[in-house]
């Protein structure tokens, strides 16, 4: 894992715990170049607009009993009974994708080369 990768996981762990701004950078926002304090921006506009949730007691329990039934008889699933991903999840994953893809990007072409061989 890249310093940066892991920056960014102190980062959203200090987002999670509530600090924002500056409080949240893993070292003093100076010490990253522009792109990289673009990367936290964009991670903290994140982390306001995507609340976490959690999901209903009863939704949890059913989804226990339904994991611990198809344990005991793995076979017992086909490829006709199992449910359509919905598409909405396709949407998510695109989205996602185009999202790290667009951050890369951003972080590489910021970069000046480190030479050729």
């Amino acid at each position: 894992m890249s310093d940066l990768a892991r920056w960014l996981d102190l980062h959203a762990t200090r987002l999670q715990q509530g600090l924002r701004g500056d409080a949240a950078y893993p070292f003093p926002p100076v010490a990253f170049s522009a792109s990289e304090r673009e990367l936290f921006q964009l991670a903290e506009r994140l982390a306001d607009v995507l609340q976490p949730v959690e999901p209903q007691p009863m939704w949890v329990a059913s989804l226990y009993e339904r994991l611990m039934q198809e344990a005991q008889h793995p076979c017992s699933v086909t490829p006709a009974s199992r449910l359509p991903i919905p598409k909405w999840w396709l949407g998510v994953a695109l989205g996602t994708a185009a999202l790290g893809l667009w951050a890369y990007r951003r972080l590489h072409s910021a970069r000046p080369s480190s030479g050729s061989f």
